[in-house]
């Protein structure tokens, strides 16, 4: 039986290659035994972090296929869902962030208006009347 790995985000790679890059800056003009103890060190770490985050079941005895199957759709609700809610609140940000910008542009421009387009933009998500709550 081949064993299989799972695939490496691009990220994951970039971050590993730029903690190697700053072990070998940190150990340049050592000896080799001192690099080599930082990488095993390093890695050790590394492996010890993902298990004391990592609990799979099934790992640890024989894999039942239904129990596989149905951990796999939980995870891919929940990975979905959170993914949905993700995009959703980076919509959300992006708009926030559009009309922050929108606002300074205009205060930049020499804009006057006593600050009532910095009020509504910080004010337009609470729910709030703004009306009521600048007559106060």
């Amino acid at each position: 039986m081949a064993t299989q790995y799972a695939p490496i985000d691009p990220a994951e790679r970039d971050l590993v290659s730029a903690q190697l890059e700053e072990l070998a800056l940190v150990h340049d003009g050592q000896p080799w035994s001192r690099w080599k103890n930082a990488v095993v060190e390093w890695h050790v770490r590394a492996l010890a972090t993902i298990r004391s985050q990592a609990w799979i079941p099934g790992l640890s005895a024989p894999r039942d296929p239904v129990v596989e199957e149905a951990l796999g759709r939980y995870y891919r609700y929940h990975v979905r869902a959170a993914i949905g809610r993700l995009r959703d609140e980076n919509v959300e940000l992006r708009r926030k962030l559009i009309d922050a910008l929108e606002c300074a542009r205009f205060y930049a421009q020499g804009g006057e208006d006593h600050g009532e387009r910095a009020h509504l933009v910080l004010h337009a998500d609470t729910g709030a009347d703004v009306s009521a709550a600048r007559s106060h």
